[in-house]
């Protein structure tokens, strides 16, 4: 496992700077250039080992960090581009903000270019174990994670000399919000643990009941809603009112036009599907709502759903 912390011993002060003309430094470069980006990373730590580094080097070891593991080491990369990027802002030399735009405008771009083109091949079938190595670990958890240390680094790179980097990023963030996170793996029961008592088996067609969990997927919509959540929490904690009074407006106005259709789709499809397949069974009924059958049987479906349906 690469040390990221490697990519920060240019803020402690003591490393030496390493020429953008030094062979070294061209031949890490033409590496990564090749695609060789594993053997990049040995020769930028190399240069650590003898106490010399360049600003944008970081950019090439944290992509093969990645690329080695995997997107589940996608929120230490994160942290450890958000304190480059607070290193080089507190450094007196602009110089060195302006060097690391261009290595993590370099990064972020390859970065989202890489996944994008997994991505179409493994729904193609073509590269399917190149595409799962991307995402080996990537949980929800890791991906909601990721999400929001895109949106804390977008926002301390505002305003400052970051803009391709900003903008390469935002696609970073976009990617993340259309592609869900590989699904958690059930936890396997210990060898050790002794065997329940199998309980009845529940009726094929049995309603749900309170505080049964139910294993919904929301769409993008939902996403973005949960994302827009967190980052009210993370501004009211930053006590960034102006911004938070910005996004708190924008759930609200989400909250009052809510359609559960459109942030759980997947709940209502078999409902849609069967409604088209017989609305014109059901039409004739919904036509005599005001008879004295309908108001009956409306008053029963109230009070007891599963006798209503009749599971019980």
């Amino acid at each position: 496992m690469r040390d990221l912390s490697l990519c920060l011993r240019l803020l402690e002060g003591t490393a030496g700077r390493l020429e953008t003309h030094d062979e070294r430094f061209l031949r890490i470069t033409d590496l990564a250039q090749e695609g060789a980006y594993a053997k990049a990373a040995d020769a930028v730590e190399a240069l650590a080992s003898e106490g010399l580094h360049e600003v944008r080097l970081s950019s090439y070891y944290l992509y093969a960090a990645l690329q080695e593991e995997g997107l589940s080491r996608l929120p230490d990369m994160l942290d450890t581009v958000a304190a480059l990027v607070r290193g080089a802002l507190t450094t007196p030399e602009d110089r060195q903000a302006l060097l690391l735009n261009k290595g993590l405008t370099w990064l972020f771009q390859t970065l989202v270019g890489t996944l994008r083109y997994h991505q179409g091949k493994n729904q193609g079938r073509e590269d399917t174990a190149a595409w799962e190595g991307w995402l080996k670990g990537f949980t929800e958890a890791r991906c909601r994670e990721g999400t929001l240390l895109v949106q804390a680094l977008l926002g301390l790179m505002e305003g400052k000399v970051f803009g391709s980097t900003t903008q390469a990023l935002s696609l970073f963030a976009q990617w993340l919000q259309e592609r869900p996170a590989a699904p958690v793996e059930p936890p396997r029961p210990a060898a050790s643990a002794k065997p329940r008592a199998a309980k009845a088996a529940a009726p094929a067609n049995a309603l749900p009941r309170a505080g049964q969990p139910l294993q919904l997927r929301g769409s993008a919509h939902l996403v973005e809603l949960c994302d827009k959540l967190k980052a009210f929490e993370v501004l009211i904690e930053r006590r960034d009112f102006q911004k938070a009074a910005l996004v708190s407006d924008d759930i609200l106005r989400t909250l009052e036009a809510f359609d559960p259709r459109r942030y759980f789709p997947e709940l209502f499809s078999t409902f849609g599907g069967l409604l088209n397949r017989h609305v014109q069974d059901i039409q004739e009924h919904w036509e005599r709502k005001d008879s004295m059958e309908w108001r009956t049987l409306a008053q029963f479906y109230q009070v007891d759903l599963a006798a209503f349906v009749g599971t019980e």
